[in-house]
This record gives C-alpha cells, structure tokens and sequence, in this order.
C-alpha cells in the first residue's frame, strides 16, 4: 500500500503530501512558504517514495532532520522532525490506500460471475491480502488499476496476462474502455462502465494540456500539465524529466507537439551514450508514462510514439503554452 505522509506544524494545521511532492522555501509559490530570510527560495522538497518518503535539500544549506543535518536525500520515518529557521515540521507516516472513496464509474464483471466495482484508485488485483480483489494464487499483485482523466489504466506484474486475446506487456500502462476482455490463469474480466456512466465526458478521450510548467528542481523536476480537468503535477528523475524536456523544449527545426526523432532525443537524454537502443528509449517512455498515470494523468496519451516507431511526441492542445522555472 502506499504511504500516507503528512506535515503537522505544532498546534497548528497540517500539510498533506501529494503525488507531486511539498516545497519548503521563501518563494511565495511554495507550497509551505518560510519568512526566515536564511531559508533559500526553495529550501526543501519532502516527497513520496516507493518505502515511504524523503526530504530533499534544494538549497546550499543543510536539513535538519531531528538535531542532525543532512545535504543529501533523507529517508523520512513517523515521528521525524524537519527544523527550519523559525520553522519545525513534525512528519506524520502511514501506510493506507490512497484510494478515491467513490465510484470510479468502472466495474469488473467475471466471466465466471460475480461484479466488482473498481472503487479505488490505484485498485489492485493480486494473490495478497492487502489487494482490493483477491484471487488466490495469483501474483501480489498481478494488475494495478489506475483511474487517471476519467480512464481507466491497467498495469499487469508478470506475463501471461491479456487483454483481448493480445499479451499485455509488463508494467507498460495500458488504455481499458467498457467491452475489453482482461485474463489471466482461466480468469477472465469485462469491463463495464456504471449506468449512465458512459453519457458523461469522464469516458471521453483525455484532454491535452493547454499549459505545462516545468520547474528544474536538483536530481529532477516537477512538471504540472493544466488542462479543463484542472491540474496534476508529477515529480520525475532525472533521465525522465530530459525526455519529457527534449519532447516540450525541442531543438529549433521541431515544435512540441511535434514527434521528435529518436536521433534527436538520444544525445538531450543520453549525451554521454548517444547510441542506446530503441528498446531502452521505450523502456524509458513505458516508465514516463507510468509516473504520469500514478500522478492522475492518461500517461499513454500523453506520451505517442509515431506509428511506424522511431519518435515520440507530447500530445498537446493546439496553442499549448510551455513554460519552464
């Protein structure tokens, strides 16, 4: 399950941690804004992890993390104190879904009978008893569901998995819409849309940013896509922000939006091995796509590869302002 992580100040409110992550510093777009004028513009980004969650130092300055300080990454544990200058942040840690406590407009009808309504956002089916549908003896998990701009996305953990009758590669996230056939191990799933679900705009091809802000952070950035749903903001490493960078900042010749070459985007990502593979640069576009989708957006839309392979592109919406910080 995922962490829960939560900023309180004391005897005061508190900050909860998003997929895009919590900035501590001056600058007034912070998300936690700091007067001390020792604290940098950008101070500090405490973020989720895969175990939990870690503080990053943004500035020159050390963090504090109870009594000792700290100029590189910092795992965070329950209970940790981050002391800024005139300000202290108590880190409150669990582990619990973070699930959408309503309907997704989605449901699983079993071929050997039996409904499920895919209530959470990510859903998971697996052989564990921490998965929101369990199925015995199967992987823990086997498919992670994700609701991301009114679709539904499936990732399947090993192969042997198909969505109608094709093998569904592993951990690529893929598009699910009402009629699909999802199977694995004799278990067979349609998926179905909620009564009247489909008359609404939620099962409507995801729309394409309008404006995309990125913000060069140390060891990766932040890019927030804005579009009629509203904004979703997601945190990328390093090689991740460079491909989305050379797809929205293209070199002149090119515009974004455009499909960008693989020749064109390999020395942007990879300047010291201009050579890599095409396998590597999907790998990379599969890993993009699945950071996107945890984080609320349609990933696969978002990020095409061209028919005939050889280039990608960030589907945008004509006009689209880009902007970087």
């Amino acid at each position: 399950m995922p962490a829960r992580c939560v900023l309180v100040l004391p005897e005061g409110p508190s900050r909860r941690v998003g997929p895009s992550g919590i900035l501590i510093g001056r600058q007034g777009d912070c998300d936690i804004v700091a007067s001390d004028p020792s604290i940098s513009r950008r101070h500090a980004h405490v973020r989720l992890t895969q175990e939990g969650a870690e503080v990053v130092p943004l500035g020159r300055a050390p963090i504090d993390v109870n009594g000792t300080p700290h100029l590189r990454p910092c795992v965070l544990a329950d209970g940790d104190e981050l002391r800024l200058p005139g300000l202290v942040l108590k880190v409150v840690l669990s582990q619990e879904p973070e699930a959408v406590e309503r309907a997704t407009g989605f449901v699983l009808e079993r071929a050997g009978g039996g409904n499920f309504g895919v209530v959470a956002s990510p859903f998971t089916i697996g052989g564990g008893t921490s998965a929101d549908l369990i199925i015995s003896g199967w992987p823990d998990p086997m498919f992670v569901m994700h609701v991301a701009q009114g679709e539904l996305f499936v990732q399947a953990s090993t192969e042997g998995a198909t969505l109608n009758a094709t093998e569904l590669e592993i951990d690529e996230p893929t598009a699910l819409i009402a009629g699909d056939l999802l199977a694995y191990r004799g278990e067979t799933f349609e998926i179905r849309y909620f009564a009247g679900f489909q008359t609404t705009t939620a099962v409507k091809r995801a729309d394409l940013p309008v404006k995309v802000v990125i913000e060069m952070l140390p060891r990766g950035g932040r890019i927030t896509f804005t579009s009629s749903d509203g904004e979703h903001a997601v945190n990328l490493a390093d090689r991740r922000l460079d491909l989305l960078i050379a797809l929205l900042r293209p070199p002149e010749g090119y515009a974004p939006g455009d499909f960008i070459p693989d020749d064109v985007v390999r020395p942007v990502v990879w300047p010291r091995n201009p050579g890599v593979s095409r396998p590597e640069i999907n790998t990379l576009i599969s890993r993009c796509r699945r950071d996107l989708v945890q984080a609320g957006l349609a990933g696969p839309r978002l990020i095409e590869r061209a028919p005939t392979g050889g280039g990608t592109r960030i589907a945008l919406a004509p006009g689209a302002k880009i902007d970087v910080t």
